[in-house]
C-alpha cells in the first residue's frame, strides 16, 4: 500500500480513515492525526481538499435518485459484463466478445461502477 502522502485525491477519498475524518471531523484522535498529517505534507492540501469533495458527494448521494428500474438495468449490464469476462476466459467465444474485445479498463470500470455503488448504498444505510 502507498502512504497516504503519494496517493490521488480519488485514492484518498477510498481510505476508510480519511472517510472517518470527513464524515465525523469532531473524532479527536483522527482530527489530529490528519491536522498533523496535513502540516507535515502541505503541499497535498488541494489533494485532501479534493478528496474530501469526494466523500462528501458520495456520502450526499441518496439510492432514492435511481429507480429500481435503473438499478436493475445496472446490474444486469455488470452481470452481462461478467459473464462475457468469464466465457472469454474459458475459451468460449460469444457474440459479444467478437464484436467487442473487453480490456483491462473495461474491467477497472465495471470494478469501479460496483465499488461506487456499494459505497453509495453502504453510505446511505449508515446515516
Amino acid at each position: 500500500m502507498k502512504p497516504f502522502s503519494e496517493l490521488s485525491a480519488e485514492e484518498l477519498a477510498m481510505e476508510n480513515l480519511f472517510i472517518r475524518w470527513v464524515r465525523f471531523p469532531d473524532d479527536p484522535p483522527i482530527r489530529s492525526f490528519w491536522e498533523g498529517w496535513i502540516v507535515k505534507y502541505p503541499a497535498m492540501k488541494d489533494t485532501v481538499a479534493r478528496a474530501r469533495e469526494l466523500v462528501l458527494m458520495a456520502s450526499d448521494w441518496r439510492t432514492d435518485s435511481l429507480s429500481s428500474q435503473d438499478v436493475n438495468s445496472i446490474w444486469g449490464r455488470i452481470r452481462n459484463s461478467l459473464e462475457s469476462i468469464k466465457e472469454r476466459e474459458s475459451g468460449q467465444p460469444s457474440a459479444y466478445s467478437e464484436s467487442v474485445k473487453p480490456s483491462g479498463i473495461v474491467v477497472g470500470v465495471i470494478s469501479m461502477v460496483v465499488i461506487i455503488l456499494l459505497a453509495f448504498v453502504f453510505f446511505s444505510l449508515i446515516r
